[in-house]
């Protein structure tokens, strides 16, 4: 059995919310910029900086190290 409660909905919900929008932004930007890229837009990882897994696990190896030196 599927649990579908409130909170489900609501996810599906802005998922499906979402997709319109960026269907809609995606087709008003063809009409504005004809040469605009339309994949270029949905880069969300900036080059240099680190994802917000990456800073995770450096965080985490950093507190490690600290507790490895002051341990000995």
């Amino acid at each position: 059995m599927k649990i579908r409660n409130r909170a489900w909905r609501r996810r599906r919900t802005r998922l499906i919310l979402g997709k319109i929008q960026t269907t809609k932004d995606w087709v008003v930007r063809q009409f504005k910029d004809p040469k605009a890229k339309p994949l270029a837009a949905f880069k969300q990882h900036k080059p240099g900086k680190l994802t917000h897994a990456q800073d995770l696990r450096q965080a985490w190896r950093l507190s490690e190290e600290l507790t490895d030196g002051l341990a000995v």
